[in-house]
């Protein structure tokens, strides 16, 4: 498996334990979406970012770049692809409302009303993604060097 594709698997599976946690613990109805969109939002993020970022260097701090970024940028692609989510389901089946029964917002707002949201986020679990992403592209690209250096010897 490529090392972009693990690490965007690995910090996707960071991503479905928090969709559940926030899922489980919030007030109000509409986090579901969470479980699936948090996960995706942490695959695409984490594995673009490794794919473009690092590509086949072994810079630690190219590593480190790849983890912040990751770890912030994943907060506000989750609340855009939940956004985008909503609307789908509100165009289709008319469902998705909020509890006032008003539509969701429009999705050229919610591009700049996610920085607020992400930012919230960031605050409650912007430290665990950030440190999580960093972490494991270190042990991602240890594991690799060990791999190459296995296969020389």
């Amino acid at each position: 498996m490529k090392t972009w594709a693990k690490y965007g698997l690995i910090n996707s599976l960071l991503g479905l334990v928090i969709g559940i946690f926030v899922t489980i613990t919030s007030l109000g109805g509409g986090y579901y979406s969470f479980i699936i969109v948090i996960p995706i939002s942490m695959f695409l993020t984490g594995s673009l970012s490794w794919k473009f970022i690092i590509k086949d260097s072994n810079d630690k701090s190219k590593v480190f770049i790849t983890g912040l970024f990751t770890g912030t940028l994943s907060h506000y692609l989750t609340f855009v692809l939940v956004s985008i989510g909503m609307n789908i389901c509100y165009w289709t089946t008319g469902n998705c409302t909020s509890s006032l029964n008003e539509p969701p917002e429009s999705i050229l707002n919610m591009l700049g009303a996610g920085f607020v949201y992400s930012f919230f986020s960031l605050i409650f679990f912007g430290w665990l993604t950030i440190i999580f992403s960093i972490a494991t592209g270190h042990i991602i690209l240890r594991s690799e060097n060990k791999k190459v250096k296995k296969d020389l010897n």
